[in-house]
């Protein structure tokens, strides 16, 4: 009977987007400060510890053209 390591049994942990609240995946194969993307949102974080899971949210703004276009005038 084969048996299981503690890295196989948790191969996959969850951070929580703080923008939609989703729920993000952390492979095993990820390593402290790797940079990763929300699936639902895009919002950017970066892993700052896998046990227990902390992720800290880019400070990079990407500028949405779509609203950038528009004009509010009277």
């Amino acid at each position: 009977m084969a048996k299981f390591s503690r890295h196989h049994t948790n191969s996959e942990r969850f951070g929580k987007c703080q923008i939609c609240l989703g729920y993000i995946p952390i492979e095993y194969y990820f390593a402290i400060g790797d940079e990763i993307n929300c699936f639902e949102c895009g919002t950017v974080y970066f892993i700052d510890s896998k046990n227990p899971v902390k992720l800290r949210m880019s400070d990079l703004f990407i500028e949405d053209d779509r609203f950038s276009e528009m004009s509010f005038e009277d």
